[in-house]
């Protein structure tokens, strides 16, 4: 028994979807490894000030970006169901 028609892209979106959302964990673990490894005794100076500063601009875009994912993931698996069922109307002649 494998995945109605009515289905498929719907759920190959989710599929798509949830690996995105892997990644996008694995990316912020990450991204908080390298924050706890900043510190005091680290790095010090202006060099490591602007390379900290720099750090935390462009992780807290990237944390923008990330954060507004799971409005596109939904967008993205309505458009796939509108899609899928516009497909099945035609082939099964709009029945």
């Amino acid at each position: 028994m494998g995945i109605p028609d009515e289905d498929k892209l719907g759920y190959i979106c989710r599929q798509d979807m949830n690996a995105i959302e892997t990644s996008v964990s694995n990316i912020r673990s990450a991204i908080k490894a390298v924050n706890n490894l900043i510190g005091c005794e680290t790095w010090v100076g202006s060099a490591a000030d602007k390379w900290g500063n720099d750090f935390q601009g462009r992780m807290g875009a990237l944390s923008k970006l990330f954060d507004s994912y799971p409005a596109e993931e939904n967008r993205l698996v309505t458009a796939a169901q509108k899609k899928q069922a516009a497909m099945d109307s035609k082939r099964t002649g709009g029945a």
